[in-house]
């Protein structure tokens, strides 16, 4: 079955608003408790569907606007039945100038024999803001299914101002690779990956080296600045929920982290705003009154002159009278 899902957000009266939106089935879309609660906007994705079956395709489609915000979020895990042929998922997304995306999934649970690829094209503008996360399971573990799914290959790309920033690309084939050893998920049963993108990732990377020193006994992570622009981090754990949670407490840090960045922002530009521009009203004034004045001191002249001419008049009267 071939399914689309489009979400198309744009700032209006200082709120994100959806402007546009389609879904067909087994998927619907919706918004995630009240619609006019926060400032930014906060979706859903919700399935009918048992999972995703056979020669499915799913089509999604994100466009956030310009300084519009936005959390999506899904419903349960996305379960990947039996295949022979494979499915596949498409996801679009571009963020406008001063846009922000928040985007968590649920983990991806591989059944025994299934065959699925996820490509994500990401394309951000010079200021926008992408928190972007990735959960994987090595199959239905209590049914024994534990890397037992044929092959599973996801592919991200982060662009931004044109230009590709970041790539990740994981193809998992437990027939064909020791996926259970080192370097793979040694001894675990989920992977996370997380994706934070912004011009002041660098800065955020500073924050995480002095939050970020806590050891936990069911997750294992690291985390990296891979460019100017991005920092990445990977988990493995043995709990699909709890690596959730663990992306989802990551990724509202990044969120509060950008909200405090933004404020910054906003006040710099006031201050210098301020700074360059003199107060028009003030200057006029200050012209206005000097040229008042000036008219004053001038109908004074005038008006006392003629009088002096009198009496210098009367002066020389008497002058030649007494001469």
């Amino acid at each position: 079955m071939d399914s689309k899902i489009v979400l198309n957000v744009a700032k209006e009266d200082g709120r994100s608003r959806l402007k546009e939106s389609y879904h067909n089935a087994p998927y619907k879309l919706t918004h995630y408790g009240a619609a006019n609660l926060t400032d930014h906007l906060e979706m859903i994705i919700m399935s009918a569907s048992p999972g995703i079956m056979d020669t499915d395709h799913l089509h999604i489609d994100v466009h956030v606007k310009e300084e519009a915000q936005l959390k999506l979020f899904t419903q349960s895990f996305n379960k990947l039945h039996p295949m022979k042929t494979g499915a596949s998922q498409h996801t679009d997304v571009q963020v406008a100038s001063g846009g922000i995306l928040h985007y968590i999934p649920h983990p991806v649970t591989p059944f025994k024999d299934s065959i699925f690829k996820a490509t994500n094209h990401i394309h951000l503008a010079e200021d926008a803001v992408l928190m972007w996360g990735d959960i994987i399971s090595v199959g239905r573990i209590y049914m024994k299914e534990a890397f037992e799914f044929d092959r599973l290959h996801t592919q991200t790309k982060v662009f931004r101002s044109g230009k590709l920033a970041f790539i990740d690309n994981q193809l998992l084939q437990p027939k064909k690779q020791p996926i259970q050893k080192m370097l793979f998920f040694e001894g675990y049963t989920h992977q996370a990956t997380f994706i934070f993108s912004a011009l002041f990732a660098q800065e955020l990377k500073n924050e995480l080296d002095e939050i970020l020193t806590v050891e936990y006994n069911d997750i294992s992570y690291g985390f990296t600045q891979a460019s100017s622009d991005v920092v990445i981090l990977r988990a493995l754990g043995s709990d699909g929920e709890l690596l959730y949670d663990f992306l989802q407490m990551l990724g509202q840090l990044c969120w509060d982290f950008t909200m405090h960045k933004l404020s910054e922002s906003k006040e710099a530009e006031v201050i210098e705003k301020e700074v360059i521009e003199p107060v028009p009203i003030a200057v006029d004034s200050i012209v206005v009154e000097v040229a008042e004045a000036e008219a004053v001191v001038a109908k004074k002249k005038s008006t006392a002159s003629p009088r002096k001419k009198r009496v210098n008049k009367s002066k020389t009267e008497e002058g030649l009278k007494y001469a």
